[in-house]
């Protein structure tokens, strides 16, 4: 079964424990190598030294002091040849944790002394020249000297390739801990170590960054500029994603409605889920597999991300009438090939499956949503779960499955036929019509009810 789920390695610098995140699935041998502490450590930089980058999707690992009571953010700057920001949209940090065109995204996990970034070399745009890597502290008591050491660490798909343990700093408040540069049409890693007297708006104002002011009346929706002084919540940046996706999501209902009524051909809906798949979902197109075959059974498209495929999908022509049997060939296939999710849609009706191996190969349906006649933001909250942004969030497609599947009538029929129900029901009775009955007799008439009627 396919494992999403963080990995988290172990290193040692100078005989200090430092904590690093792997985002990426790591074989077994290497994982319990990192777990263990007996894992490989990639080639160590001294400070101005650089190094090729030999795989294209990595995490960047950043850690600090694990017994230090403060805490330090960190944030990736997406360099133009003028050096600085083409647009605040390429600054990532906590109130902004991936670019648009993911090539660069925070987790979003909150552990105490490390962060983690996932990195996409691939889609990096053409006209990023550098990307740069640094920590900062909000604190004006405290500085980067309190939280050594400080360590920044590249991780590939088995194996820590790289890593660069900052010297020790004075009293500044802000690190630039290295930078990932292109070369000869690859990427190199050079150690930096540089620091700064101000802090993040003092270090993102310098690399381009409109900062919006604390004290600035923010009714302006043409306001562009980064605000720093507050964490948005992952709750709060879950909810403006939900918003965003309805916001480009009506550009395609007329197209929706339209193929529908017109009941388009299968090629000519797939143009459409094409263009939904990639400006709405937010995949890249080298995310996109189609026409995928395995054991015999062909998938219309199979959506990945990281290297990793997540979800099977099945498309039908806009309109025609979903039916079960039409999910079968993608539930075969991601059975098959490990994936647990799959997608059954005809544009106008999105349907998402839960694929389960355990007895035999069965397709239970997570949520079903449609796009006509009204758009819900709450479907759109739904169709946010298999975006790219949403697959990237371990576990929360898998948290919407098993509050799902805890509220089945199997369940609720386990649920009611308890000793501890039973028993208040009877008490219930008894306090309403003053006849009493014991335990037995009330689930006999329980099970009559709930399951022979």
């Amino acid at each position: 079964m396919f494992n999403v789920n963080c990995h988290v390695t172990k290193s040692f610098v100078n005989g200090i424990e430092l904590m690093g995140a792997h985002s990426v699935a790591l074989s077994n041998n290497t994982l319990n190598q990192s777990i263990t502490g007996d894992a490989v450590m990639g080639i160590e930089l001294q400070q101005g030294a650089n190094a090729l980058i030999s795989e294209n999707t990595i995490t960047v690992g950043i850690s600090w002091q694990q017994h230090q009571t403060h805490d330090l953010d960190v944030s990736a700057f997406l360099i133009n040849m003028n050096g600085v920001v083409k647009s605040n949209q390429d600054f990532v940090f906590y109130n902004q944790p991936e670019t648009p065109c993911g090539s660069v995204s925070l987790e979003n996990k909150t552990e105490h002394h490390y962060r983690v970034f996932r990195v996409a070399l691939q889609h990096i745009p053409n006209d990023v020249k550098k990307v740069l890597f640094s920590v900062t502290v909000q604190d004006d008591q405290v500085c980067c000297s309190m939280m050594m050491p400080i360590v920044i660490c590249l991780l590939g798909e088995n194996e820590e390739l790289l890593r660069f343990a900052v010297p020790q700093v004075e009293q500044e408040r802000a690190l630039i801990l290295a930078e990932m540069y292109r070369y000869q049409g690859g990427w190199k890693l050079r150690a930096v170590g540089q620091g700064y007297a101000g802090g993040l708006d003092a270090l993102a104002a310098s690399l381009g960054v409109t900062i919006q002011s604390p004290m600035k009346e923010t009714m302006n929706n043409d306001d562009k500029s980064v605000y720093l002084s507050k964490r948005r919540t992952t709750k709060q940046i879950w909810e403006e994603k939900v918003v965003e996706l309805q916001q480009a999501l009506k550009q395609f209902i007329p197209q929706i409605k339209a193929a529908s009524e017109q009941q388009v051909n299968e090629s000519n809906t797939r143009m459409i889920l094409d263009r939904m798949f990639t400006d709405l979902l937010g995949y890249a197109m080298t995310d996109i597999k189609t026409e995928q075959a395995i054991q015999g059974r062909r998938a219309d498209y199979v959506l990945r991300v990281d290297d990793q495929d997540l979800l099977v999908c099945e498309s039908k022509r806009a309109g025609l009438p979903l039916k079960d049997k039409h999910v079968f060939q993608a539930t075969s296939y991601g059975a098959y090939s490990g994936i647990r999710w799959a997608l059954l849609t005809n544009l106008v009706s999105w349907r998402v499956y839960h694929i389960s191996t355990q007895d035999m190969v069965t397709a239970n349906l997570v949520f079903a949503i449609n796009l006509l006649p009204e758009m819900r933001l709450e479907d759109c909250e739904r169709l946010l779960l298999i975006s790219r942004y949403g697959m990237t969030r371990k576990g929360l497609l898998a948290k919407v499955w098993n509050e799902v599947s805890a509220l089945t009538h199997e369940n609720m029929i386990r649920a009611i036929l308890t000793d501890d129900v039973i028993n208040k029901i009877r008490l219930v009775i008894k306090r309403d019509t003053g006849c009493g009955f014991d335990n037995d007799t009330v689930r006999h008439v329980l099970e009559d009810m709930l399951i022979h009627n």
